[in-house]
């Protein structure tokens, strides 16, 4: 049975069109909150045809919004997607001018990013000001998961899913993001074709396919399709490289920095362990509260299995523990030092000059009974759209849908090829396989509002227990809960009150 699933996955994976993250292959939950009625004036949508690169049509009606300027909020601390200001030559820069070109062309107005600076959990200040003062300075805003999450809380963001002109069920959003940050009947953040921002920020392993022929290791794709890329697997590849210890001859092997390990790890990628074993921080239940899922008997053993090796200072480098520098990680991979390198897809942008080949898995599953992968994406750097609570009236909103669907739109047909087939699979995956492996990932992303809301503290408690070296998993969760309680309690009530308005 695990084998027939493999083999349907494997096939899907080749089927996709692009590996954007808004292609999934769940199915539709039929309890999720309706799309927005269609405008009497949109074209209706088509069927994908049998050329996978084909257009359907947008269903969006015509515009003409008589040069008005659409102001696009971006936090600094994430991806700039609209950055692009004239043609260069470069495959991601040239995709955002000719997007944003289009989109200013059928609606007759101007596309203005406004990068705010602001710290990882403060990104919503400045809209805060904007919001409450009636100025209406930002037609959408894209935040870190923190600070997304505290503009939800504080009011001032608005129902996605009562948009004239946004359907957030067309091929270009995320549909698992639409179904996971659903509450009762509403939505406030959303991610998709509109970004490459949420696929640079996702989890996953780099691995020296050097390094892995000359410990003739199996093939690590050949594992992920047959459901035996787990947590315990893994832990024996990477102790294979145990034999070169101390590779400068200075008598220290831990966290240094000329050595070679079996994995160079990121303090962030304990949540993407976490969720990669199916396991989230907090979900959204069925009366659209959020609910704390965290603790169980298989949380504790997912971490107790990663952290095994993860602890082991012959096996692991943890060089941000070191006062190393932040991207030092990335600089050991590259000059293979180093046979998995646990981090985001984004650092990948910084392997193309590598002298070694490597490849791109996701991250491993708990056991080989799990039935899906999970792939999550860091809280502080995935970025999240929304459309203010501004106050320019139903006109007003209709014309943010419309100018908020209309890029997202182009970009499944501009952007994401650019950022997934040239800059990806042509000039860093440097294999087929990689590049199925990032369908899957981009396939198979999940949400996790425990961390991007701070529940607890368990996304730095958890962060806090991998740099202490300590497995005193359970006391830190019981320590939390009472906190964790109360914070629920009050989002809760805030959402609640948003929704009932």
């Amino acid at each position: 049975m695990k084998k027939n699933l493999a083999l349907i996955l494997a096939l899907l994976m080749l089927l996709l069109p692009l590996a954007s993250c808004s292609e999934t292959t769940n199915e539709e939950d039929p309890a999720a909150a309706p799309a927005v009625e269609a405008d009497p004036a949109a074209v209706d949508g088509a069927e994908e045809t049998e050329d996978p690169n084909a257009r359907i049509e947008s269903g969006l009606p015509s515009a003409d919004y008589g040069g008005y300027t659409f102001n696009i909020y971006i936090h600094n601390t994430i991806t700039n997607d609209f950055q692009a200001e004239e043609m260069t030559g470069e495959p991601v820069n040239d995709a955002e001018y000719e997007r944003m070109i289009a989109v200013q062309d059928k609606g007759n107005c101007e596309i203005v990013p406004l990068v705010i600076a602001a710290d990882n959990r403060q990104g919503q200040k400045a809209l805060s000001t904007s919001v409450q003062a009636g100025t209406n300075d930002y037609d959408l805003v894209c935040l870190s998961g923190y600070s997304s999450c505290n503009a939800l809380v504080e009011g001032l963001l608005t129902n996605l899913f009562t948009v004239q002109n946004l359907d957030l069920s067309k091929p270009w959003w995320d549909q698992y993001c639409t179904e996971e940050c659903t509450f009762k009947n509403a939505v406030y953040q959303m991610t998709g074709d509109i970004s490459i921002g949420d696929n640079r920020a996702t989890f996953c392993y780099f691995f020296n396919k050097n390094m892995a022929e000359t410990y003739n290791l199996p093939n690590f794709y050949d594992m992920v399709d047959s459901f035996t890329w787990t947590i315990d697997n893994f832990r024996e590849f990477a102790e294979a490289v145990d034999t070169n210890l101390d590779y400068n001859n200075n008598g220290n092997h831990v966290n240094d920095k000329d050595d070679i390990y079996g994995i160079y790890i990121w303090d962030d990628i304990m949540m993407g362990i976490v969720n990669a074993s199916g396991i989230k921080c907090c979900t959204i239940n069925q009366n659209g509260e959020l609910e704390l899922t965290l603790y169980s008997e298989k949380f504790v053993d997912a971490f107790d299995k990663f952290t095994a090796y993860a602890y082991n200072k012959d096996v692991t480098c943890a060089y941000q523990r070191n006062g190393y520098a932040a991207d030092y990680g990335v600089l050991a991979f590259r000059e293979g030092r180093a046979l998995f390198f646990l981090q985001n897809i984004g650092a990948a942008d910084q392997f193309r000059d590598m002298e070694d080949d490597f490849g791109i898995l996701p991250l491993p599953l708990y056991d080989e009974n799990q039935d899906r992968y999970y792939n999550s994406a860091a809280s502080w750097s995935i970025s999240l759209y929304s459309i203010p609570k501004n106050a320019y009236g139903a006109d007003g909103f209709a014309r943010a849908g419309w100018s908020t669907e209309a890029p997202a739109y182009e970009s499944k047909y501009s952007l994401t090829p650019a950022y997934y087939e040239q800059t990806l699979q042509n000039k860093v995956s440097r294999d087929e396989e990689s590049a199925r492996m990032l369908d899957l990932i981009f396939a198979t992303r999940t949400y996790d509002f425990g961390w991007y809301f701070e529940i607890g503290g368990y996304n730095e408690g958890i962060m806090n227990l991998l740099r202490a070296y300590s497995t005193d998993v359970a006391s830190m969760v019981k320590r939390n809960e009472k906190m964790a309680a109360k914070v629920l309690n009050k989002y809760n009530e805030k959402i609640a009150a948003q929704i009932e308005d």
